[in-house]
């Protein structure tokens, strides 16, 4: 190459970076790094900025670099999950859309990427869809990818009932239940057999909980989160 095609070439890549949605992709893998960046390098809109391959390498990179969007993967110090640490460090920092790709398949894991702050979560037999994955991060648009939206969703969920199963005492829980069901406090009252003070009490507890102005409205919260057990249900 003559000094002249590698000056045309330098322009063409400084224009091309300028004008593309910088990435900054994090994985230990060598294999997937040539394979992210074959396809990412394929995007006339995206501009693969740096490669890293530790958690320290990531946070300093996310700092020092000019990048738009970050693709982390899970594991980056096997066996440890130290790309989550990687992404909470990250953001403590600096507003930064990040995705997940990774082959890890836990729900449990999809779920603490999210909560970590992660805008994505891709598995790695979908990495075809990283490029509209990148797009949609850098205009703050994000959305799940379909691969794990539903998991992660349903684990959520599960996490919300199994808080909201705590909040309440197990009477707490009869009564909006009850309540739920149609029954007038009276009848309640007399079921669970206590007093209209002590059931006063309960309702007062109830609705400040759910930070509602009434045990009904309380009650119909309950039920849209999942509270109500089955057997209630006759």
């Amino acid at each position: 190459m003559n000094k002249q095609t590698s000056f045309s070439v330098e322009i063409k890549d400084m224009i091309r970076r300028n004008g593309s949605i910088k990435v900054l992709l994090a994985d230990s893998d060598l294999a997937w790094q040539q394979r992210l960046a074959m396809l990412l390098e394929s995007e006339p809109d995206i501009y693969l900025s740096n490669i890293v391959s530790t958690k320290e390498e990531a946070i300093r990179a996310s700092v020092q670099l000019d990048v738009d969007v970050m693709i982390l993967e899970m594991i980056l110090n096997s066996p440890k999950r130290d790309g989550l640490d990687a992404a909470a460090e990250i953001l403590r920092n600096k507003e930064l859309p990040i995705i997940v790709l990774s082959s890890i398949h836990d729900p449990e894991v999809m779920v603490d990427a999210v909560v970590a702050g992660a805008v994505n979560y891709i598995t790695k037999s979908n990495y075809m869809d990283i490029p509209v994955a990148i797009r949609e991060a850098h205009r703050r648009q994000s959305s799940l990818h379909a691969d794990v939206a539903t998991i992660i969703r349903n684990e959520i969920e599960l996490i919300k009932r199994k808080e909201l199963h705590c909040m309440l005492t197990p009477t707490e829980k009869e009564i909006l239940q009850l309540i739920g069901l149609g029954y007038r406090q009276t009848f309640i009252r007399e079921l669970l057999g206590i007093t209209s003070n002590t059931l006063k009490s309960h309702v007062r507890h109830i609705t400040r909980k759910f930070d509602t102005r009434s045990i009904r409205e309380a009650a119909e919260k309950a039920k849209r989160r999942g509270l109500y057990d089955q057997h209630y249900a006759t």
